[in-house]
Formats: C-alpha cells, structure tokens, sequence
C-alpha cells in the first residue's frame, strides 16, 4: 500500500510542481498593450495551473530584469527576435497580439511609405521601444523616456514626427491639447508580439504553445483586443462630447 502511495505521487508530481508554481514577469510601464495582453497570459497559465504576477518597468529596465532571470521569469510581450539582444529570453512561438507602429505629426501631412520616407524629418521616439530604435538609425532623432514627452515636445515644436504603437496613441490624441495633431497613414511597420519566458521555465515553452493556439483558435485573443479598444473608443468618445459641449457653452456665453 505504502509502494503504491509512493508511485502514484511519482507519476504525478509534475503536475503537481505545476499546479503549486507562480511566476513573474516584467512588462513595459503604463502600456495599453499589456491591458490587453495580461487577461491573456493570465488565463493561458491558469489553465496550466500556474499563478503569475506581471511587474512594470521602464521598456529598456523592463528586458534588462526578464533577460537576467533572477526576480523575474521572463518578458509579458515583445517583438520577434528579442532573444537577439537579450539571449536568455525565449520566444513563445504563438503571437499574442499585432502591433502597429504609427507616425504622428503636427505640421507634416503625406502618405506614409516604410521607413524611408520619414527620413527627412526630425524624429521622436521612446526609449526601449526596439522596433522604432531599429527602423530609425542613422536618421536624425531624439529619444525620451515617456510617451508624455513625445507629446509635449511635438507640440512645442521639438518635433517634426513621433513613433508611437497605435494603441498607446489613443489616450493622448483624445486630449485637448493634442487636437492639432494627426496620425498620418499606414502604419510604418506592423510587428507580432509574442510572449517571452526565461531560460530557466523553457520547460513549459511546450505547454504553453499548446494553451495558446487553443485560445487562439477559440478567438479570444481577438476578443480580449475587441473589449479593449472598444473601451478606449467609448472614452475617446465621451471625452470629445465634453470637449463640444464645453465649446457650446462657450459660443452661448459669448466668452
């Protein structure tokens, strides 16, 4: 009786150490994408019977943390090929979300054709954001630290152009400060972000892959991206009501 308790705890352990695990990981601060790609990760790892926490950082601090793997077990999304840079980081092979990088101008109007035909201008951009760093070297750009300067400095004119990730961009081209502003069309590159884990968890890369494609094929990735941008939208909205209303108030007043 006591051998046959002893085998069956061996023949289950893994799922045991499974279910009894939680995790880590780091993400990019005040990212709207990560609103859309924690419900993800959170119920992909639930369903393996893991509990997870996700940490914000700076972009750049955010890879240093996930790729040294000491607090942390890896990346919450980024672009492919992160591993390049930052080797002890493992891309999960399933993309989690599309990412569109966008150009916004204040002055500039013209069709957006790659990188190349923002060349001529002088460019802002954020710092840890791989995609906008690569796509513009050896052009003549400034990179800050927050998507709030961005806006700041393309409004005082600091700018020709920002690069920013579409979603990101919504919050801000609702402010009334920002109305002048315009997103110039297409976006400049459109990348898959996938989902990053630490050398040390590469054991559950095949797990996951498979809880990934299940929730994929079952559309609710697009449903959790649906719900957020439709949020977004309604207080793009709402804000823009208060905006007319308050200038109605205004022509009555005469003010």
């Amino acid at each position: 009786m006591r051998l046959k308790s002893f085998f069956l705890i061996f023949l289950f352990l893994p799922n045991l150490l499974i279910s009894s695990q939680s995790l880590t990981f780091t993400s990019v601060f005040n990212s709207q994408i990560a609103k859309v790609t924690r419900p993800i990760l959170i119920e992909a790892y639930k369903r393996l019977g893991i509990k997870i926490t996700i940490a914000s950082f700076s972009a750049k601090r955010s890879l240093y943390l996930a790729n040294k793997g000491q607090e942390f077990d890896g990346e919450s999304h980024r672009i492919t090929g992160i591993n390049n840079q930052y080797p002890n980081l493992v891309q999960v092979p399933v993309p989690i979300y599309d990412l569109e990088g966008i150009v916004i101008s204040k002055k500039e109007r013209f069709k957006v054709d790659g990188w190349e035909s923002i060349r001529p201008f002088i460019i802002g951009l954020r710092r840890g954001i791989i995609f906008a760093e690569n796509g513009t070297k050896g052009m003549t750009r400034s990179i800050v630290y927050s998507n709030e300067q961005l806006f700041n400095m393309l409004n005082a004119n600091r700018f020709d152009l920002i690069i920013l990730i579409r979603i990101n961009s919504v919050k801000f081209m609702s402010q009334e400060e920002n109305k002048n502003l315009m997103i110039l069309e297409p976006p400049v590159e459109v990348h898959r972000l996938y989902h990053y884990l630490h050398k040390k968890n590469t054991h559950l890369v095949p797990k996951l892959t498979k809880v990934l494609q299940q929730m994929k094929e079952e559309g609710l990735m697009q449903e959790h991206k649906d719900k957020f941008m439709k949020q977004l939208e309604m207080k793009e909205e709402e804000f823009l009501q208060k905006y007319k209303d308050k200038f109605r108030k205004q022509l009555l007043s005469g003010s």
